[in-house]
């Protein structure tokens, strides 16, 4: 059951929660206590992307945002720690979760988890090092649950509060079931009590880990919250039927694609950044094979907005609503 004392975190999913939809959720349905912004790549360069160092600007956010580096050199995390302090950036976070092959076999993301050494003296430099609040963000590790134990005494020494643990392997990517029986077995390995991520789908899914863990206070939640944006703020208890849930999802895509199409080369990847949103979105419809198809075959602006005036008057799953 859901306590004032909790805080929910909407995840970092790259290409979908940047500060548009971010703000266009808290302006809508809700729910969300704080999110982190998808990770900035660092460069050996040290060229950093202005669009995700903006990202996370204090002014362009509506909920306060964490900002998350995805490195393995100390060196190129200070350098972007610095920029986004810059620019009024309070707190980073280390992505050591990553499980994407192409992210992992370069020994970044949940690749770091298999050379602990490498991690010590990653996050020892860092904490000595960042201009910023430091977070971590990481799995139980890439090939097995063995792995994170490795990682803990590092990060109890480090002192390091704010830390967060998805309860899966790298190697699973977001398939297959969590390991909850993992999770539990670093509880009493840590310092401090860490944030829990990892498929809340649905309040009852809230409700029943939240009693299995009491002493969990932070939830991370992604993929299921763009799937249905109303879920954060069902597991604070708001209730909705068809036509409160219907008009708010419409004032939510109207208010991402104005700003979307706001934008310097808007026009561009207008179309593009949408369907990335509506891989999600579509869960939201009863045929949500039929509302994908016919957005993936619009070819224009004016023929994609056609498709979702038809789409956005489609039946809303059960699923959804309270």
């Amino acid at each position: 059951m859901y306590q004032a004392d909790h805080h929910l975190v909407l995840a970092p999913i790259r290409g979908v929660t940047n500060y548009i939809l971010r703000n266009a959720l808290e302006q809508t349905f809700g729910g969300a206590d704080s999110s982190i912004s998808p990770y900035i790549v660092t460069k050996e360069s040290g060229e950093l992307n202005k669009r995700q160092l903006e990202d996370s600007l204090f002014t362009k956010n509506l909920i306060p945002t964490t900002a998350q580096i995805l490195t393995k050199e100390v060196d190129q995390f200070i350098h972007a720690a610095k920029h986004f302090k810059d620019l009024g950036v309070q707190k980073v976070n280390l992505n050591m979760g990553c499980p994407y092959p192409m992210v992992a076999n370069r020994t970044k993301g949940s690749g770091l988890l298999l050379h602990p050494g490498r991690v010590e003296k990653l996050l020892t430099e860092i904490k000595e090092r960042c201009p910023l609040e430091l977070s971590v963000k990481i799995r139980l590790g890439r090939e097995s649950k063995d792995e994170i134990k490795e990682i803990i005494p590092i990060i109890n020494a480090l002192d390091i509060k704010d830390f967060t643990i998805h309860a899966r392997l790298g190697k699973q990517l977001y398939k297959g079931v969590v390991d909850l029986d993992g999770f539990e077995e670093c509880l009493p390995l840590l310092k401090y009590t860490p944030c829990y991520n990892g498929d809340i789908k649905t309040p009852s899914d809230f409700e029943n880990i939240s009693k299995r863990f009491p002493q969990i206070k932070r939830w991370m939640i992604g993929r299921a919250a763009l799937s249905n944006p109303a879920l954060l703020s069902q597991i604070r208890g708001e209730e909705y039927n068809e036509q409160k849930y219907r008009a708010l999802f419409i004032k939510m895509h109207k208010l991402m694609s104005e700003e979307y199409l706001s934008r310097e080369n808007a026009k561009s990847d207008y179309l593009q950044r949408m369907r990335e949103h509506w891989l999600y979105f579509k869960d939201i419809f009863v045929d949500e094979r039929k509302v994908y198809k016919k957005i993936k075959k619009a070819k224009s602006i004016d023929e994609f907005h056609n498709v979702i005036d038809w789409a956005l008057d489609q039946e809303i799953s059960d699923e959804v609503l309270n």
